[in-house]
């Protein structure tokens, strides 16, 4: 039988932080006890720790989760930093802190390995996600004026994969601190 799980597609920006969480905990109920995997590399606290990237969205959603009782499974990829990051590396962005960039891959064999009961990731792994997983309930949270990924096989404007529920996001969207 396969793994049926509760699948959040979120913006991860912290704006929108505390309306995503109140929507998600609306539509789960108590996360005590309950495994979460959220896409969150496996190093990433050590590298907060050590002062080489900053705590992140993703993060802040183990923390919080941790705190009420939540066992947090890291769902994506070891980050890969420079030790020297320069503007050029910001410039490349992805392909540098993920080279070999395997991430819907290894999310989607921790979902079948660690079976959780509620994942969440970025609006861009999402779908993906779902795909593979279709029995899911998949919530998609998007921010006013949808949600555009110029890569997504999926078009721009972006068409959902089959989502249970879309819920576009009323908080104002401000810069990221």
């Amino acid at each position: 039988m396969e793994n049926r799980f509760y699948l959040f597609g979120v913006d991860h920006t912290f704006a929108y932080l505390d309306e995503q969480v109140a929507c998600i905990e609306a539509r789960v109920g108590c996360f005590k006890g309950r495994k979460i995997m959220l896409e969150l590399a496996p190093n990433n606290e050590k590298l907060v720790r050590e002062g080489r990237i900053k705590k992140g969205f993703f993060l802040t959603l183990a923390e919080h989760y941790r705190s009420v009782g939540a066992e947090v499974i890291c769902g994506d990829q070891n980050l890969t930093i420079p030790e020297n990051v320069g503007l050029e590396v910001l410039l490349i962005g992805e392909q540098i802190f993920y080279p070999n960039n395997r991430r819907d891959e290894i999310i989607r064999r921790k979902i079948s390995r660690r079976s959780p009961h509620i994942v969440i990731v970025g609006n861009g792994h999402s779908d993906e996600i779902k795909e593979h997983f279709p029995n899911t309930y998949y919530t998609v949270l998007q921010p006013k004026g949808g949600y555009e990924a110029s890569w997504s096989h999926h078009g721009s404007p972006h068409v959902w994969h089959d989502p249970d529920e879309v819920i576009t996001l009323q908080s104002q969207k401000l810069k990221e601190a």
